[in-house]
């Protein structure tokens, strides 16, 4: 099975741009436009055969490359590995997070939560 890591607000071309904008304005700027991608994945492979399993977590991370005889770049941390492990918890179809994504969720985004962890 193939598994992907998506990283927003690594650059900073993906933060939202104004003096008027707080660090937790940006975070919620972002949350929604990663939401609304995992959304629209989610709806692409409801009419397909592909089931995605998708993880998101809120937090700091670390990049920079790795190796000498074959170098690459690569994001890692606490984030990278919380990400990851909600991702493989998942469901077939299902997107997890937990509380510190949840926390940052702007209104508009509608959450459920199912045994104890917000989907």
């Amino acid at each position: 099975a193939e598994e992907y890591v998506c990283s927003v607000g690594v650059v900073p071309e993906d933060l939202p741009q104004g003096d008027d904008v707080s660090a937790e304005r940006q975070h919620q700027e972002l949350l929604q436009r990663l939401f609304g991608a995992a959304y629209e994945i989610q709806r692409l492979q409801n009419e397909a055969q592909k089931k995605f399993k998708m993880g998101i977590h809120t937090g700091e991370i670390h990049a920079g490359v790795i190796g000498q005889k074959l170098p690459r770049f690569r994001l890692f941390g606490d984030t990278i590995n919380t990400s990851a492990r909600m991702m493989q918890k998942a469901s077939p179809g299902q997107l997890l997070f937990g509380e510190a994504t949840n926390r940052l969720l702007p209104s508009s985004l509608k959450v459920k939560e199912a045994d104890g962890i917000i989907v």
